[in-house]
Parts: C-alpha cells; structure tokens; sequence
C-alpha cells in the first residue's frame, strides 16, 4: 500500500509555481473547489486523485527548472564595441546612435576595458575639452566576462556590481547581457 503525498505539499507547490487553483483545476479535469477542499483539509480526498495533483505540481516544477536559462539565451549577439585609440567623442557618438549607456572597448577579441555614459558625463561636465581626448583617459574596468553556458542568476549577480556582462565561446566574444536583456526576459 503506497503512502498518501502530503497534502501541505500541494498549496504549497501550486503557490511557488504560479499556478491557480482554477488554472490546476483546469489542466487537470478537477473542479477549482475540490483543489481548495483538498488543500483546507476539508475534504478526504481518494488517494488517485492526491497523486495526480502532486505528480502534476511536481513534473511542473521540473520543468522549469530544467528550462532555466543561461548566457546565450539572454545575450544581445551583435556586440557594439570601440576600440583604444577611439575619442571620447567617437562614444558619445555610438551611445547616442544605439541608445545605450555602456560600451565595451575591444580590439582583436581582446577585452581593454568600457566606458560609460555617467563617467563620460562626469568628466565633460567638469571639462568639455576632454570630448575630443582619447577613450584611454577615462577608461573604466573591463566588463566581466562568462562563457555561453553560464545561469541567469549568477549573471544577475553579475548585473549587480557591473552595467554589463559580455559572453564567450572558445575564447571569442559571442554576445553582451545589459540589464535591459534581463528586462526582456520577464516581458516573455
């Protein structure tokens, strides 16, 4: 004789999986009411009834996360870079083109460094004479960089302390992860 699932487990599950009563009710061919008896305890439900609940939840939950994503799946493919010896002008310039805030400075897949929009403001604010200096003169840390296979989440920690994150395979860069990549992702 099996041993019926606990029956906590199921609000508990259907709750972190976003899931309605009526949506597992639904996929299920069980009425929305009876999913809520079961869980308030109101109800002794049959044992076949409890087990399709909890292999459904707990396929589900597999699901997901086996589907998490990873670098290449985020990633904006077409990097927009600049080279060392481009001006701060030459920047400002790309920046305001693509509207973005960041830009990576590599040459020959090698990563020099970025720039940003808020230390290019900083610095022209103070000294507008610097908008036709050499990127050098300004240049911040190079964007971290991650191999294609790298989770979402260690990414997002990324994202935290860095305004981008560029992605590899085989030692050549593939891709870049802004935090409005991240954006997207939650908009799907």
């Amino acid at each position: 004789m099996e041993v019926l699932p606990n029956l906590s487990q199921i609000k508990y599950l259907r709750k972190k999986l976003n899931i309605s009563q009526k949506e597992l009710g639904e996929k299920l061919d069980i009425s929305q009411s009876t999913i809520s008896r079961i869980e308030n305890g109101d109800m002794d439900p049959p044992y076949s009834k409890v087990k399709k609940i909890i292999e459904f939840l707990e396929n589900e939950r597999m699901k997901k996360k086996s589907s998490k994503k990873h670098a290449e799946d985020i990633m904006t493919p077409n990097i927009i870079s600049i080279t060392p010896d481009s001006t701060i002008k030459d920047v400002i310039t790309l920046m305001s083109k693509y509207n973005f805030s960041q830009i990576p400075i590599l040459e020959k897949n090698h990563n020099f460094g970025s720039i940003t929009a808020k230390k290019i403001q900083k610095h022209i604010t103070t000294t507008p004479d610097l908008i036709n200096a050499d990127i050098l003169t300004i240049i911040e840390l190079p964007f971290p960089e991650v191999e294609k296979n790298w989770n979402a989440k260690d990414i997002s920690n990324l994202l935290i302390k860095y305004s981008a994150v560029l992605v590899k395979e085989n030692n050549v860069f593939i891709g870049i992860i802004t935090d409005a990549d991240f954006l997207k992702l939650t908009s799907n």
